[in-house]
């Protein structure tokens, strides 16, 4: 696995952000955007404990910072939506 494998998706968009990217983050705000249910979708297997570091991270963090010094693992944990978009942007990560 790549360590820059979204970073350098997102790098290569330059201005031109997909409709499904300017959605996910015009809506970062929304309850929905941290909810439990979301994140039972994604990560069944995780603890209460990681639920609330993850919706901890999200509240307080913004995902175009955290491309440039998490790893990809780390960051397809943190923000699985938007990984999924650069995946399809990029070179799979």
């Amino acid at each position: 696995m790549r360590n820059d494998g979204y970073l350098q998706a997102y790098l290569g968009l330059g201005n031109d952000w997909p409709l499904s990217l300017i959605s996910i983050d015009a809506q970062k705000n929304a309850p929905m955007f941290t909810s439990v249910h979301l994140f039972d979708i994604y990560f069944p297997e995780k603890s209460q404990e990681d639920f609330m570091t993850w919706r901890h991270h999200r509240l307080f963090n913004q995902w175009q910072d955290d491309l440039f010094w998490m790893s990809d693992k780390e960051y397809k944990f943190h923000w699985p939506l938007i990984s999924g978009i650069l995946s399809e942007l990029g070179d799979e990560p």
